[in-house]
């Protein structure tokens, strides 16, 4: 398991397990914990899915993952 910690969270990647298709990982706020996390969901090395929080992922965990080399354009906000 590799993990990453931002100026706020603090985000876990779990190795993909043998016979799972997906990688999976988690998520939780520094200060709030759980309240402010959630369930991360690769395919390959693309950010797939996420549960926790609504709307949007914060863009210092996004940052993180792509820095690690995951795709998460899908889940960045849309630019208005």
């Amino acid at each position: 398991m590799k993990t990453l910690h931002t100026a706020r969270f603090e985000v876990g990647i779990h190795d993909q397990s043998k016979g799972m298709p997906h990688r999976h990982g988690w998520f939780e706020h520094n200060e709030y914990g759980d309240e402010f996390g959630g369930g991360l969901w690769f395919k390959d090395d693309v950010l797939v899915d996420y549960d926790g929080i609504g709307g949007y992922l914060p863009t210092e965990i996004l940052d993180a993952l792509a820095a690690e080399g995951f795709n998460v354009d899908d889940m960045r906000p849309e630019e208005v």
